[in-house]
């Protein structure tokens, strides 16, 4: 296995688990927490787990052909 392949699909595994750990600890009723930083960190996870997806895909067609 190649270098660049290997380094996607850590780096897609390490988007997915911060995304991850945003949306786990996202709450609405956190002391100063307003909607639309709720709004902001919920976008923000599901951002960083699509990337981590499109990476994890990338390299499942590259290590396909």
């Amino acid at each position: 296995m190649e270098a660049k392949p290997l380094l996607f699909w850590i780096l897609g595994t390490v988007f997915i688990l911060f995304g991850a750990m945003i949306a786990g600890q996202a709450r609405a009723d956190v002391l100063g927490a307003t909607t639309s930083s709720f709004a902001i960190s919920l976008m923000l996870s599901f951002i960083l787990i699509l990337i981590g997806g499109l990476m994890w895909i990338t390299v499942a067609g590259v290590i396909r052909e």
